[in-house]
């Protein structure tokens, strides 16, 4: 059975200064939870059916909570409208930030992401395209919001998240001849240019694009043409959608490198 106290406690981690004071996050689901429970993070506790619970498929031999629970019980806990039959508290990793692995490498930065389903759908997208690294300003959704654990389906696992002054980034950047791009509605056609392996590419919040203290250090700006048919389009594209265009273009044009 589960306490009313572990059930506070899951209910809790969905508000930030909650998981910041536990040094909690929560994540549901069968198979984000299996994916979790044999990763490298640490498990505070585990909460699951016995349909779930099956030493076969995951690994049980950490030394954490393992509370066997009712279809019911997992319902009155979970944030999900329809939660399936595991969910997982986690401790919150510590990692540290090294500018020096920007060189080599195409990295995102995301400034003043809002939401949590654009934010974590980004997350996958990154695992996706081979990008390891996200640096996100300081009002950027909570990476361990539930809601972007569960849209990043166990890629956060995969991409380090930073929280940095952007700003800072940028600047380090331009010193370093570290090319830096940004989405624009007034920038240079993406399918005409020539995109290099490594960057920055910063993707601006979604109703105020990107911050015009960062607009003025970006070097490159680029944007996604429209293309419609009858003479009328959609102002702007989801940012999520937005991201997954530009990240696809700098990997085709990393792959057309090569074979040439």
């Amino acid at each position: 059975m589960i306490s009313k106290n572990k059930i506070k406690l899951i209910k809790s981690l969905s508000e930030k200064k909650y998981r910041l004071k536990e040094k909690l996050f929560l994540a549901e689901g069968n198979k984000l939870s299996a994916d979790i429970l044999n990763s490298g993070l640490k498990i505070h506790s585990l909460i699951c059916t016995e349909q779930f619970y099956n030493p076969d498929k995951v690994v049980f031999s950490k030394p954490y909570e393992i509370l066997i629970v009712t279809q019911d019980e997992i319902r009155k806990c979970s944030l999900l409208k329809s939660p399936q039959q595991a969910l997982v508290i986690c401790e919150i990793p510590e990692s540290s930030f090294s500018a020096a692995g920007l060189k080599n490498n195409l990295t995102l930065c995301l400034d003043g992401i809002q939401d949590p389903g654009n934010f974590g759908t980004i997350i996958r997208i990154a695992d996706w395209f081979g990008i390891n690294t996200i640096c996100a300003s300081e009002n950027t959704a909570d990476v361990y919001n539930p809601k972007v654990v569960q849209s990043s389906m166990g890629a956060f696992l995969r991409v380090n998240v930073f929280y940095l002054d952007l700003a800072g980034i940028i600047k380090f950047a331009n010193e370093n001849s570290i090319p830096t791009f940004g989405a624009y509605l007034d920038g240079r056609n993406i399918y005409k240019e020539v995109l290099p392996e490594n960057g920055l590419i910063v993707m601006g919040n979604e109703g105020q694009g990107i911050s015009k203290d960062l607009g003025n250090l970006i070097t490159n700006r680029i944007h996604i043409p429209s293309f419609p048919n009858q003479g009328s389009v959609s102002d702007s594209l989801n940012v999520s959608t937005a991201t997954a265009i530009i990240c696809s273009e700098f990997r085709r044009n990393k792959l057309w490198n090569y074979s040439k």
